[in-house]
């Protein structure tokens, strides 16, 4: 169940067979460029031409894959369309949303990368957001659905140094085929809850103490075959900073992770994760984090098939905005994950993602996003063995018609190469949006 991270609507879109899941949720910060204009006028307070309270968003998105299930033989084309209506809220009033969570199926307490850190300067901030993406199919109406997302957060800053922060994200959404036993004959459908809670502290001028609280749960429709993968994971974070100086901060992590399955209790597990890391914020043009420690995963009843691990795992987010025309976001990753397939325990996976923008005239942006993701199935007793490399290249060009109206043209191609030869295939997809926003 690979997701990725946020990459602009229609971009992200072109690369759904990557997804875990079929929700191509908009990044509505990538919707439309709204220059920056001092001054507003009386809608601007309420509405997010320039930075009001309630933004509405609109994408007509439509396109053709020559494979549509992700198979390596007997491939079926098939055009795509996709309605994605939604609208978001924030207090104070904002032009970008505060904080974007990407919700994770395969990943323990449902999140591959760490979250942004979004303590900001405002005593307080409330955030709302709800979606729909209406997605069909010319192949086959019985391959439609509509998927749905809302999030929110709310967060005080205390004049003591403490803010407390609460975020929620539901999701309902698909696999897409060819992850896992997904098919065109079983359309892998699920909820998931992600609940935070969040204390930060401000000790000292130097310290600070952070501590996350996260349940995530996973459940899937009873009618398809994946119920085996039912799941809440509970996790706790404690972190310790060290302010090196005014742009670097030190830190410490643990996290403890307690998985229980609801039916398939074999895979019932407890993680304890180690880091070190740092956090360095130069400028606005450079920001990153990164992150490296061990993963020790123990089963609760180890078996011969269910055997108790120690990995290293890494988190790395770097963005860089070269000029005000150049950016530039690099994400790695490794760590053990659950697994999206019955015949394996779990899966690790190591994996890369990289986007460019560039701004080639004021209303013209070209990007680029590559990834690689390698997954090595720890497969059960009787199961062939199972190791991959999935990676992905997606150009696009995007075109400003309007300060609230822009168009999207893009393309990608995927390709999975795996040691079980079921699960190789190639995939292109091509695809032109229409992206509405205020």
């Amino acid at each position: 169940m690979k997701q990725l991270q946020y990459i602009g609507l229609a971009t992200a879109c072109a690369l759904l067979p990557f997804t875990a899941s079929a929700q191509n949720t908009v990044d509505v910060n990538d919707l439309v460029v709204v220059p920056a204009e001092n001054g507003g006028f009386a809608d601007d307070e309420i509405f997010g031409v320039r930075g009001g309270y309630i933004h509405p968003y609109l994408s007509l998105r439509t396109g053709w894959t020559d494979n549509v299930f992700n198979v390596d033989d007997d491939t079926d084309s098939s055009w795509l369309y996709t309605i994605s209506p939604g609208v978001w809220f924030s207090l104070p009033r904002m032009r970008v949303v505060p904080i974007t969570i990407a919700p994770h199926n395969t990943s323990a307490g449902g999140l591959q990368l760490e979250l942004d850190d979004d303590v900001g300067t405002d005593k307080y901030q409330l955030y709302a957001l709800v979606g729909s993406d209406i997605n069909m199919y010319s192949y086959d109406s019985d391959l439609n659905t509509e998927d749905y997302y809302a999030e929110g957060l709310a967060r005080w800053n205390m004049a003591s140094g403490l803010s407390l922060r609460v975020l929620d994200r539901f999701t309902r959404g698909h696999d897409d085929f060819g992850v896992g036993e997904a098919t065109d004959e079983d359309l892998r459908e699920f909820d998931t809850n992600l609940l935070m809670l969040t204390a930060d502290w401000d000790l000292t001028e130097k310290l600070r103490f952070k501590v996350d609280y996260s349940n995530f749960l996973l459940q899937y429709d009873e009618a398809d075959n994946a119920f085996f993968f039912d799941r809440t994971d509970n996790v706790i974070d404690l972190y310790g900073y060290y302010k090196y100086s005014e742009k670097t901060s030190l830190f410490l992590q643990y996290r403890y992770t307690d998985v229980e399955y609801d039916n398939d209790t074999a895979k019932d597990n407890s993680q304890d994760y180690y880091y070190g890391g740092v956090r360095w914020v130069s400028s606005d043009k450079l920001a990153l984090l990164f992150k490296a420690g061990l993963q020790s995963k123990s089963f609760d009843a180890e078996t011969d098939e269910y055997q108790d691990s120690d990995n290293f795992t890494l988190d790395l987010q770097a963005h860089y905005r070269m000029t005000d025309k150049t950016d530039m976001t690099l994400d790695l990753y490794q760590k053990n994950e659950e697994s999206d397939n019955a015949g394996a325990s779990e899966k690790l996976v190591l994996g890369a993602r990289f986007v460019y923008s560039q701004a080639m005239t004021e209303k013209i942006t070209a990007k680029l996003g590559m990834g690689y993701e390698n997954s090595d199935y720890e497969q059960l007793v009787g199961q062939a063995d199972r190791d991959e490399d999935t990676f992905y290249i997606s150009p696009a060009v995007q075109f400003l018609v309007r300060d609230w109206l822009m168009a999207e043209l893009s393309y990608s191609f995927e390709t999975t190469d795996s040691s079980d030869d079921a699960y190789d295939y190639d995939t292109n997809t091509i695809y032109l949006s229409l992206n509405f926003a205020m």
